[in-house]
């Protein structure tokens, strides 16, 4: 099999696969990476459940997840009658699903496997620890729809943005959307070093800095939000530890003021198309304390519900809006 996704990952140890809808081919793209990364011992899990041949919920064809001897998964316990491999058990998490407690296991023989892990970002820190600890070299997530903010779980991890025909609007729609998601994963961070220092330290919540990196005060309103009304005129960076939402944007794109919006990473940013592009037009723009990089885009033109896309034309469409590699796992595999 010619490489395709492992070269673009690179050697990030943690690749998250994430999606603008369901059924996105999400698991399909997994499962290429899986192939391509055959000499290593490989980790992973799923934020939803993955690896049954038709969803539970719609009804629709899923594939199957098949790996080799030697690899670490962690899934819920309900999963395991599914789980055709030989396994043994390495640990049990205090991570609870609705399918039972996760547990950490290991592939003994080849076979197909079924995914039900952690939800939560917070959870799958701990859980790569715990791979790697076991002789994990790489931690492969299968994210769920529209969740960016697990691409951010851990430090040097990389994203495959997964897009297609699922996504409801038609190509130049599923094209907008993908090169929003690529626009904000591309904030840059602070060029001053004193700023880029005092953003990447920060803990608060809310802070206020000037361009320069100084700090600058700022008042809070009893809801514990910022004042909104009070901000400097001048040009000055807001520091957000949470969500970016559209309404917030709007909201501040109405001060007619310029205005950088900082957070921790991009998984932060959780805003529309349009909120973005209207904060942008009065003068806002986006900064990360650290930078997060999607490794590749790839397209699906079929749809789990039918309506299929020209493969060709959507390749074409996605690869004249954004800078990253664009490629269709099933066509080219």
């Amino acid at each position: 099999m010619t490489p395709m996704l492992a070269p673009l990952v690179g050697d990030a140890p943690t690749v998250t696969f994430i999606g603008l809808c369901k059924n996105a081919g999400k698991t399909t793209a997994m499962c290429r990476l899986i192939e391509e990364l055959s000499g290593e011992t490989l980790a992973m899990t799923s934020v939803g459940r993955d690896g049954e041949r038709t969803d539970v919920v719609t009804g629709t064809e899923k594939p199957e997840i098949w790996v080799r001897s030697g690899t670490l998964f962690a899934t819920a316990r309900g999963m395991l009658p599914l789980c055709d491999t030989t396994l043994r058990v390495e640990g049990v998490t205090d991570v609870m699903t609705p399918l039972g407690a996760v547990g950490v296991f290991r592939a003994l023989s080849d076979g197909f496997i079924q995914l039900a892990g952690p939800s939560a970002v917070n959870q799958l820190g701990p859980l790569s620890q715990t791979f790697r600890a076991l002789g994990a070299q790489r931690v492969l997530i299968d994210g769920a729809a529209g969740r960016k903010s697990l691409a951010g779980a851990e430090a040097g991890a990389t994203a495959v943005l997964c897009v297609g025909a699922s996504v409801d609007g038609g190509i130049p729609f599923i094209a907008a959307e993908t090169a929003h998601i690529c626009q904000l994963f591309a904030a840059p961070e602070a060029e001053d070093n004193v700023l880029h220092a005092a953003l990447d330290a920060e803990e608060e919540r809310y802070a206020l800095f000037s361009l320069q990196g100084e700090r600058l005060p700022l008042e809070l309103e009893q809801s514990g939000q910022p004042a909104w009304h009070t901000l400097p005129r001048e040009h000055c960076v807001l520091w957000i530890g949470g969500g970016i939402t559209g309404p917030l944007l709007r909201t501040l794109a109405r001060r007619g003021a310029p205005l950088t919006v900082a957070a921790p990473d991009a998984t932060h940013f959780l805003c529309d198309r349009g909120s973005a592009e209207t904060f942008r037009r009065c003068g806002g723009s986006l900064m990360v304390a650290r930078r997060l990089r999607i490794a590749a885009v790839t397209a699906n033109p079929w749809s789990a519900y039918g309506k299929h896309l020209d493969g060709p034309a959507l390749l074409a469409a996605l690869r004249e809006v954004v800078d990253v590699p664009v490629v269709d796992v099933r066509q080219e595999a």
